[in-house]
Formats: structure tokens, sequence, C-alpha cells
């Protein structure tokens, strides 16, 4: 019969369960590594896949790890067959120690990790108390640093949930972003848009350059849809050339979804379609009416003297009446 072991606990108020607090004994468990399969991050490194298991096998974390943040790990070790490894990965929050193998890119082993313990207290001082083991690990993965944490809360964002701090780090939503994002006008704005801001590359810069075309105070929304589907100031000036310029945000929308770009409109207008509305565009590349199609159909004997006459001959096919003959 297995001797239970007791171990410090409080009641954690979001699920109303037990939650095993963080007492500084090292946590231990087993680790996987992929380095055949690498990605880069935006500083342009590779990095290598790990994968954590807790001894108790309750708790499973996958991450990327730089492979020159490994200390003590040789990088031939890892392409090659290496025994008896042993290396570390050091964060704020704590130490990763590894040991085990590799074989041709893929390795193996055990791990323990060490909470440092001037960061467990750092974060109870910034409100985050009766961190649980988990909790400091995951922390460490993502590189949490108190400095990330007290710079929110002076930028107007005290007391995140755990979950949103990791979030924002994750997604490099600093206080610096916070700041410059106020200065372009962009001040208050919740977690999820300033995550969505930056998942989608709406920068302080973009929202100047909108500005600077006469869209003031574009709310959080548009500005992510205009990401999404690329409106680029440089295209809005193109358009504004062409006579298109003010357009709804929606409907710059809808020209980049059914690419209506500058370039067709110059085609349509090369056709014959000097004067042209947006709708008419829109339904145009809707109906896959392009300037060959108008050529063609021309050469067949039909006049197609409006957008909409392209447009009827391309949903009726032959059927359609021949104008001009």
């Amino acid at each position: 019969m297995r001797k239970a072991i007791l171990l410090p606990f409080d009641l954690d108020a979001r699920t109303g369960g037990a939650r095993v607090l963080a007492q500084g004994r090292p946590a231990n468990g087993e680790w996987t590594a992929d380095a055949r399969n690498t990605w880069r991050d935006d500083d342009g490194e590779p990095r290598v896949q790990f994968n954590l298991r807790t001894s108790a096998g309750d708790s499973r974390w996958g991450f990327g790890v730089r492979l020159r943040d490994l200390t003590g790990l040789p990088p031939a070790a890892v392409a090659n067959v290496a025994n008896d490894v042993q290396f570390s990965w050091t964060r704020e929050a704590g130490t990763f120690r590894f040991s085990g193998s590799f074989d041709q890119g893929r390795g193996s082993g055990t791990y323990t990790f060490t909470q440092d313990q001037t960061f467990v207290n750092n974060m109870a001082a910034a409100g985050y108390k009766n961190l649980t083991t988990d909790d400091i690990i995951r922390l460490a993965m993502i590189d949490v640093t108190i400095a990330h944490v007290r710079g929110l809360a002076q930028a107007g964002y005290p007391n995140l949930t755990l979950d949103d701090i990791v979030r924002t780090r994750i997604h490099r939503v600093t206080a610096e972003f916070v700041r410059d994002l106020a200065a372009a006008g962009m001040r208050g704005q919740g977690i999820e848009d300033l995550i969505r801001f930056r998942i989608h590359k709406v920068t302080p810069e973009f929202i100047k350059a909108i500005e600077a075309r006469g869209y003031q105070s574009v709310p959080a929304e548009d500005l992510v849809k205009m990401r999404i589907h690329n409106v680029t100031p440089e295209e809005m000036d193109q358009l504004k050339a062409l006579g298109f310029g003010g357009m709804d945000i929606d409907d710059l929308v809808k020209f980049r979804i059914h690419k209506v770009t500058p370039e067709f409109i110059k085609s349509m207008r090369d056709a014959g379609y000097v004067t042209i509305s947006e709708d008419e565009l829109v339904r145009l590349r809707i109906h896959k009416v392009d300037a060959q199609f108008i050529r063609d159909a021309r050469a067949d004997g039909f006049a197609l003297q409006s957008p909409g006459d392209a447009v009827d001959l391309a949903i009726h096919g032959p059927r359609w009446k021949r104008r001009g003959f």
C-alpha cells in the first residue's frame, strides 16, 4: 500500500478545488525534444521543441528553446548520438536542469525545476500570492519577469489574471507597446484588443498612418480588420489617386476581399468603363469579369457598353442578348 503524501494547499476560488502550493522544493519529471523540426521566432533564431511531463503525469508543457540558451549542451550533441548529456535552462522564475541523451535530433530524459525564491517573493508583492509549482513552471517557460508584470501595472494594467500575464508575455504586449499606443491615441484598450493588435500587427505606426489619411479614432475592431485583409496606407493612396478617396473602412476591406486593386480599376477604365462605382467594381470581381473576359466577349460580338452588361453576360452566358446587333 502506498503511503499518502500530504502537500500544502489552498482553495482555488475559481474552481473550488485544491491548489498545490510551491514551497521551494524541486519539481521533476520527464522531457523529450525534437531538433529535427525547428521554427524561427521574430528574432530569426531557430527554436527546438521541448516537451515536459511531471513525474505524476498530471501536467504537460510544450515550448521552443534557442539552443544557445541551453547551458552545457554542445550543439553537435543534438544532431548526433550523445549519452549522459547534462544541461540547464535558466529563467527569472527558476532553473530547469536536464539529463538524458540525444539520438539524431531526438532527445529524452529527466528534468528537475528549482524555483527562484526572489522571483516568487516579488510576484507575491505584486499581488500574485500562493502560486503553485505548475504556475511558476509556466511563468518560467514563457519567461515572465517581474519587470514585465510591474511595467504593465504602471502602464494601467494592474491586477491582471495570471493567464493574461502569460498571454501578454507570449504576444509581446509590453508596457512600451501600451505607451506607444497611447501616444497614437489608443488609450485604455482591453487586454483582448492589445493581444489582437500584436497578433495582427496593428502598430502605433500603422494607426498614425491611417490617421494621416483622414481616419480618426478608428475602433480597435476596424483596425484589426484592416490588418487581417492587408489594407495598407500605400494602396489607400493609390485608390485616392484613382478617385476612390475617403472610402468607408468596410468598403476598403471589401475591395481587398474581392481583389479590387488599383491595377484592376485601371484595367476596367482601359476597357472603357471610365465612370464606375465601388459596387460595380466589386460585382465584376465576384462574377469573375476581368479585362480579358471583356475583350473576348467583344470579339464574339457583345458590345458590353456598361459594367452591368458585362456582369449580365457573366451570369447568363451565351443566352444573354447581344447588344448593338
